[in-house]
């Protein structure tokens, strides 16, 4: 049972003071982008890039140094340089350095995520992986809840500044967490990426991870459509300050509330996930959270300033249903259809694409907003993002074929 395992224990309450910290952090970064330096939507489309773009480079790599190194310490490296850049923000000047040390800080987080999935199938049995998963997710939620709504009121009664110290402490704290865990290493299976000199065997162990995930229909296929789906979201998600300056200017604190409630949302499907124990379809949760995401875009669009805001609210509450379905669902996924000694470069592999649509997709929005116009880009996008979910939906045995999400899983295949 997950509750004797000790080390996992461990590995869950380090992770949720991180993201715990994440949610304080990602607060103050917003007033700070669009509220105190009141940045225009192109500026505030650079914020997911300097976020994503040292995934593109870094991901495949960091996937790789996963599945070889000891993990515990890896996430801890990574924690202990992110605090420091955390704390580094503070004496930034100016938006364009503020978001140039996001991108260093970014730099470390790519380990920390390949890292953390990996020691997460090493400590957790197979049929565990969807609790572990939906407890992740679940913890991701809470802090998602928790953390926006104390961060606004901090931010807004004091300064967001406080918030980024938050995130720091949070992120030693964690680190010292991780000392605790010991003796959870072990040797995976072979592969041929055990075999040859240093350089050779870390270029034959990324061309294996890539064999797998291009051999597994499944994972591909899942892969492909959340990509596209992420793609379509992205158009719209960093814009969020910009639509709500928009609709209630001079609320700030909307922001916090408006993602505490997606958190809200999120975590209540979260823990039904967990309560079932295994997923039978991957096309009613992935696609069935698209399209509860892209409604949520939509709905803000048509939102009238002066109207109640708890109708802004209500849409929140649907994109976090969305998302705990989409969120949960693909790291099962990839947990399950992915052979464990080639875990951590799969993960890589999809951060590193996922990394692509955070660039290629703000830029688009940012200028699609410049365009139309917050209101109407929020609109179109929700009904694209809708569009991609239902489709989903109607065509999922072509998409995933006859198999039930709880099928065998893909441990007993060898990576190709």
């Amino acid at each position: 049972m997950l509750q004797k395992n000790k080390a996992f224990r461990t590995l869950l309450t380090a992770y949720g003071l991180s993201t715990l910290g994440d949610w304080f952090d990602f607060i103050a970064v917003a007033i700070f982008l669009g509220y105190v330096w009141e940045a225009d939507p192109m500026t505030m489309a650079l914020l997911p890039i300097a976020y994503a773009a040292p995934g593109i480079v870094l991901g495949q790599f960091a996937g790789v140094l996963a599945d070889r190194v000891h993990k515990v310490r890896m996430i801890m490296t990574a924690n202990m340089v992110q605090a420091s850049l955390t704390l580094l923000l503070l004496a930034m000047p100016d938006p364009l350095s503020f978001l140039l040390v996001i991108a260093l800080r970014s730099c470390a987080s790519v380990f920390n995520d390949p890292a953390h999935q990996t020691l997460t199938r090493q400590i957790v049995s197979p049929e565990h992986l969807l609790r572990a998963a939906s407890l992740n997710g679940g913890i991701y939620q809470t802090a998602k809840l928790i953390g926006p709504l104390i961060g606004g009121t901090i931010a807004a009664i004091l300064t967001p500044a406080i918030c980024l110290m938050i995130n720091a402490a949070s992120y030693v704290v964690s680190t010292l967490l991780m000392l605790t865990i010991r003796n959870v290493e072990r040797r995976l299976p072979k592969s041929a990426s055990d075999s040859g000199e240093k350089a050779v065997s870390l270029r034959v162990a990324w061309q294996e991870g890539w064999a797998v995930f291009l051999q597994n229909r499944v994972l591909l296929v899942s892969a492909l459509f959340s990509l596209l789906a992420m793609m379509a979201i992205q158009l719209a998600d960093a814009q969020l300050p910009v639509i709500f300056r928009e609709k209630v200017p001079n609320r700030p604190e909307i922001v916090g509330y408006s993602v505490s409630v997606i958190g809200l949302g999120a975590l209540l499907t979260i823990t039904w996930l967990h309560r079932l124990g295994q997923i039978r379809s991957y096309g009613w949760v992935l696609g069935g959270g698209v399209l509860l995401i892209g409604i949520c875009f939509s709905w803000i669009g048509l939102f009238q300033p002066g109207s109640a805001i708890y109708w802004l609210l209500l849409a929140s509450l649907l994109a976090g249903i969305g998302t705990g379905l989409t969120s949960v669902g693909l790291n099962y996924l990839i947990q399950k259809e992915t052979p464990i000694h080639a875990l951590g470069r799969v993960r890589g592999i999809i951060d590193s694409l996922s990394s692509v649509t955070f660039i290629v997709a703000p830029l688009m929005g940012g200028g699609l907003m410049t365009w139309l116009g917050p209101a109407k880009s929020f609109l179109w996008i929700g009904l694209l993002v809708a569009a991609v979910g239902g489709i989903a939906i109607v065509l999922q045995r072509w998409i995933w074929g006859n198999r039930a999400a709880n099928s065998s899983p893909a441990s007993s295949r060898q990576a190709g």
